[in-house]
């Protein structure tokens, strides 16, 4: 039979390997020119892009749990 740690442990070490390989993909990537990337470090300007992805923190997922169900009532 197999142990439920022995699956996770694999699961933690692949998905380990999957985030180094991105990582080191995106290291090997060309930096911007000197002056596009002071602008777009100093850009007050926070639109996601493709790459980056959606990182917004405002959004609502948070579930309601039995609890908050019941305060409404």
């Amino acid at each position: 039979m197999t142990n439920i740690y022995d699956v996770l442990s694999k699961m933690q070490v692949k998905a380990t390997a999957s985030v180094e390989k991105a990582v080191e993909k995106d290291l090997e990537k060309e930096d911007p020119p000197l002056e596009q990337a002071k602008s777009i470090l100093e850009s007050k300007e926070t639109t996601p892009t493709p790459e980056s992805g959606d990182e917004s923190t405002k959004g609502n997922d948070r579930k309601r749990s039995s609890r908050s169900n019941k305060q409404d009532l």
